[in-house]
């Protein structure tokens, strides 16, 4: 049987060429593409077929000998491996009305977790000139031969027993010891190892914490406009939520509901608005949970990227009563798909909250946790945000002067920093059309009714963040903007 039609390498794969050809064989055999006792392709045919080097399939091919999924015969070529594990094909009852029949188990469409809106953007957003989009890093500026000498660190033999093992449900101690030292001391945090819990990233944290007090608290207070994936992951674990209005200085906690017996908030720089909380109203919401027995979730969003005030200390660190349950994130300001967070609390709460965890995924991977403590304690952490805060204020600051000079009759929120501005235009801008007419102009930006609990409250407002994109392409990126904006007003 003659396989060389049958292969074709993938479009713009990261893979050496060599690994291309593994990938495309080994699916080939997983989809029972390829027939036991059917020789492959010959070196020189597969070649010719691929357009590679006759040495590039050889060296795919002994690969592919070497971990068993094909053999080698003398004279007569390759073979899949008999003994290799292949798809079994599709049989049974009509996949249709299995289908359905799982359907109707399932919640009613509009009570589904998939129904839940979230801010979305295209997986191909980095093929766009101008993202102005959030939670997505700039490549070039990532730390890359930092964190190699990390996880080289991590992977050395002598820590072989400490990540290929389950540690049951304990965390990485080294990690603990370096927020303790670092990242929380900063803060102004003081908190015991037993009052740490390490999370896959803030927004585990977040559901761990929805499930931990959910029927406990009543309603919970959330700013609105607010941070989709926390009202996501809250409601999903069974909470009511209500959304209090948010000012200059963010929430407005005068506005708390006395039913309400949790506040989730993000005090540093308000999501999606980046504004932030004054000291005065941080010890304002602390009394009222005191007074209230109330719990406060404090999201500490991006608290390390402040360009012209000092940093407020967090409410965690003026809490003398248990009521704060502080959450961070180790991979927003590094690489969002390290997924790697954390959660400091009244010791009671982070045993019943690692309990969940537990339950849930055990505890992140111990590898990430090794790789992440070296990466603190050889200082290569405080050394990238050094660098991350030396650019972001310089793409701040272009950013606020375009916005300026472009969009002067739309209002910017008021701010100290982040990495995203928060734009408040005229109810009759149709954000909709706007994002189709800048998608193909090659711009991306996040609507805000998504951030809304009712998104019609969010009519005319846009965030546009700027941590994805080169300073040189802001300006012409807002210039866009402000065009397409003229053509629809």
């Amino acid at each position: 049987m003659y396989f060389g039609h049958r292969f074709k390498l993938p479009v713009e794969s990261p893979l050496p060429l060599r690994d291309q050809v593994c990938e495309i064989i080994s699916e080939a055999a997983a989809r029972n593409a390829i027939v036991h006792g059917q020789p492959l392709p010959s070196c020189r045919e597969l070649s010719t077929q691929l357009g590679v080097s006759r040495n590039t399939v050889f060296s795919a091919y002994d690969r592919l000998v070497e971990i068993g999924l094909l053999i080698s015969k003398d004279r007569s070529g390759y073979f899949l491996n008999p003994d290799s594990v292949t798809m079994a094909p599709r049989t049974g009852p009509d996949a249709g009305a299995a289908a359905l029949a799982i359907e109707n188990r399932l919640p009613a469409q509009g009570a589904r977790a998939s129904d839940l809106r979230k801010v979305e953007h295209p997986d191909d957003w980095n093929r766009f000139p101008y993202p102005f989009i959030y939670n997505q890093i700039d490549p070039r500026i990532f730390p890359i031969q930092g964190w190699r000498e990390c996880m080289r660190l991590a992977l050395n033999r002598q820590r072989l027993s400490v990540w290929t093992g389950d540690s049951d449900g304990a965390d990485s101690l080294n990690l603990i010891k370096q927020l303790q030292r670092r990242l929380l001391s900063y803060r102004g945090i003081q908190a015991a190892t037993d009052e740490i819990l390490i999370t896959a990233g803030a927004q585990n944290a977040l559901f761990i914490l929805g499930l931990l007090f959910a029927g406990k608290c009543g309603s919970v207070a959330m700013e609105d406009p607010g941070y989709p994936e926390a009202r996501s992951a809250l409601t999903l674990t069974g909470n009511q939520i209500v959304g209090v209005a948010v000012d200059d200085q963010g929430l407005m906690v005068d506005a708390i509901p006395d039913e309400c017996g949790m506040v989730y908030t993000t005090p540093s720089h308000q999501f999606p608005t980046t504004a932030t909380m004054s000291l005065k109203r941080r010890q304002q919401v602390l009394n009222i949970a005191r007074d209230r027995q109330m719990v406060i979730i404090e999201d500490d969003y991006e608290a390390e990227m402040n360009y012209h005030r000092d940093t407020l200390p967090p409410i965690k660190a003026i809490d003398d009563s248990g009521s704060v349950v502080y959450v961070g994130s180790l991979s927003k300001t590094l690489s969002p798909g390290l997924r790697l967070g954390f959660m400091v609390a009244h010791p009671t709460i982070i045993k019943e909250a690692k309990a969940i965890r537990r339950a849930m995924m055990r505890h992140p991977p111990t590898l990430m946790q090794d790789a992440m403590a070296n990466f603190m304690a050889l200082g290569h952490h405080d050394a990238h945000l050094r660098r991350l805060h030396r650019r972001y204020k310089a793409r701040w600051g272009a950013m606020r002067e375009s916005i300026s000079q472009h969009l002067p009759d739309l209002a910017m929120g008021q701010s100290n920093g982040g990495t995203c501005f928060w734009v408040d235009g005229p109810s009759n801008l149709d954000t909709n059309k706007l994002e189709e007419n800048l998608r193909a102009r090659g711009v991306l930006f996040d609507k805000g009714s998504v951030f809304y609990i009712d998104p019609e409250r969010g009519r005319g407002k846009f965030r546009l963040g700027f941590a994805s994109m080169p300073l040189k392409s802001l300006d012409p990126g807002i210039r866009i903007i402000a065009e397409e904006i003229d053509k629809l007003l």
